[in-house]
């Protein structure tokens, strides 16, 4: 008699895991992060992860590495590994809606944004977020209205502040959108969309020169995303054939 078989498969469990080693590794995390060293809490972070710990904290620092490198659609996945195992984190969904809206995706973003203000009602980021969703997508007045409750909740709020200078500035209000712009840039000098603003209004108001050499200055900022560099592009070549075109007129 003949046996036959195939090839023989052992299957090995999971080793268990140490609830106090997994704690202890949470507690160094965050005790790098309440010293300020984020770098030294990413790093911990990342090795927890490889060594099989799946927490919240752990998913997010570790998504932060790639998405500062810009690998934002690995970052996206593991953030939705994270989500899967952690379904109702606020933090992990505050984090999906922004790599969702860094990868221009703003419809899937808004979801996040939508729990995170049904959860926290007074969480301004939230609601600048959302704001700077909706606007992505040209529902510019519930846009606006979300920034406003930003505004309301966080005076100091630059996405919210920037937020409105832009809602002015398609309304024409170019003084109000110059002041916004101020505000914001007076925080943070080189702000991208703050900059923008500004010189949108300075072309408005007859200053073309003015609004070209701050598009310049924007794109040599080596802190200036690249979607905002070709934005600032865009607006110097529009500039540059109206120009033309009133010449040839």
């Amino acid at each position: 008699m003949e046996f036959k078989s195939g090839p023989i498969r052992l299957s090995v469990a999971p080793k268990p895991r140490d609830p106090a080693a997994d704690q202890a590794q949470l507690l160094a995390i965050q005790g790098k992060l309440t010293a300020g060293d984020i770098e030294g809490a990413v790093a911990l972070a990342e090795r927890a992860l490889s060594g099989g710990l799946e927490h919240p904290l752990i998913f997010n620092l570790a998504a932060e590495r790639l998405e500062s490198e810009d690998r934002y659609a690995e970052a996206l996945a593991l953030l939705e590994r994270g989500r899967r195992v952690a379904p109702d984190d606020l933090g992990l969904r505050q984090a999906l809606g922004l790599c969702l809206f860094r990868l221009q995706r703003f419809e899937e973003a808004l979801p996040h944004f939508d729990a995170m203000i049904a959860a926290q009602p007074g969480f301004a980021q939230a609601h600048a977020a959302r704001g700077s969703a909706l606007e992505q997508l040209e529902r510019n007045d519930e846009a606006e209205a979300a920034f406003r409750r930003a505004h309301e909740l966080q005076p100091g709020n630059l996405l919210a502040i920037a937020g409105l200078a832009s809602a002015a500035s398609r309304r024409g209000d170019h003084g109000a959108a110059r002041t916004l712009a101020e505000q914001v840039l007076a925080a943070e000098p080189g702000y991208p969309d703050a900059v923008i603003i500004l010189a949108r209004a300075d072309l408005a108001q007859g200053e073309p020169a003015a609004a070209e050499a701050r598009l310049h200055d924007l794109i040599a900022d080596g802190r200036t995303p690249e979607s905002q560099r070709k934005l600032a592009q865009n607006l110097i070549e529009d500039m540059r054939a109206a120009t033309a075109r009133r010449f040839d007129a």
